[in-house]
Parts: C-alpha cells; sequence; structure tokens
C-alpha cells in the first residue's frame, strides 16, 4: 500500500527536509490545506451621516487571513513504542530540537504546500489501541498558517531526488 507523503523543511537556514513516514515513522491520515483562506476585513469608516461604508481596498487586491489547520497522524509499532515517536516528531515541529520553529510543508496528496507554517497544539484527544501486534496511535495536532498565499513546491536536484521545498 502506499501512502502520501508529508515534507517538512524549517526555514531556518540550510535546514534539511523531512518526510514524516521516512524521518519519524508517523504517516499523515488527514491534511486539510485550504486552497483559498479567507478574506482580512478592510480598514473601514462608517459615517453616521452617510449610507453604507467608507472601505479601503488596497490596489494590490483584498489581503487574506492567517488559518489555524488541524492535521491528523498516526503511528505504529512496537508495544510501548508510540511515546517515544511522537516525543522526537513534536520536539522537531515545535523548534525545541534547536532545528527553529517555522516551517515549510507539502502534501503529496493535495498538492499544496504553505510556508509560514508553525505548531499550535497537540490535541488532546488521542486513539490508542494496545494489543498483541502493538501499538496504534491517532492523534491530532494543529497548525498555524500564517503565509495562506505563498504557493510551496517540492525542489529537485538533477537526478531528480527531492532536495527541499521552495516558493513556486
Amino acid at each position: 500500500m502506499q501512502y502520501e507523503k508529508v515534507y517538512i523543511q524549517k526555514t531556518k537556514a540550510n535546514s534539511p527536509i523531512k518526510e514524516t513516514i521516512a524521518d519519524f515513522d508517523i504517516y499523515c491520515a488527514d491534511m486539510p490545506f485550504k486552497l483559498f483562506a479567507e478574506a482580512k476585513d478592510p480598514s473601514k469608516r462608517d459615517w453616521f451621516d452617510e449610507h453604507g461604508e467608507d472601505e479601503y481596498i488596497p490596489n494590490g487586491g483584498i489581503k487574506l487571513k492567517s488559518y489555524t489547520m488541524d492535521v491528523k497522524f498516526c503511528c505504529k509499532g512496537e508495544k510501548y513504542s508510540a511515546n517515544a515517536k511522537i516525543q522526537k516528531f513534536l520536539n522537531y515541529l515545535t523548534g525545541l530540537d534547536n532545528t527553529g520553529a517555522e516551517m515549510m510543508m507539502y502534501c503529496t496528496w493535495t498538492k499544496i504546500g504553505r510556508t509560514g507554517i508553525r505548531f499550535d497544539k497537540l490535541s488532546d484527544k488521542a486513539d490508542l489501541v494496545r494489543d498483541e501486534d502493538g501499538d496504534t496511535l491517532v492523534f491530532t495536532v494543529t497548525f498555524k498558517i500564517n503565509d495562506p498565499v505563498t504557493d510551496i513546491i517540492l525542489s529537485y536536484d538533477t537526478n531528480r531526488r527531492i532536495v527541499g521545498l521552495k516558493k513556486a
């Protein structure tokens, strides 16, 4: 069975690209990147002696809001192995491993990538199945996407190996 991949690269200079399965043994079950975000409210004035409102619409177009995204991950392994895998993954996402906290992400399923992303929270709700086959844990991480506009794509070397993420 083929699994879709999620690539993550920190925005800190010379950061290597990571893939959640190969580097953390963590699989992505749901990655709800938005193709387009909600518009910010424009600056406006409401004059009591006039109809409607005076809104400032920038020449460069309406600006978009940042948003949060709940991503469902899962890991499977030997009994009692889930905690160590998730701790390593969360240390990376939060930058507690000194790799930086801001990141770019790209999902091979949605074909959408964004930058200006940071860890927001780990959900209190998780599903753990621990049996003779080992641990299976499904958990949700919330990310904040501060740049809802810039498209991120995979970057390849001359041999078509993935070497990083870049602006489209």
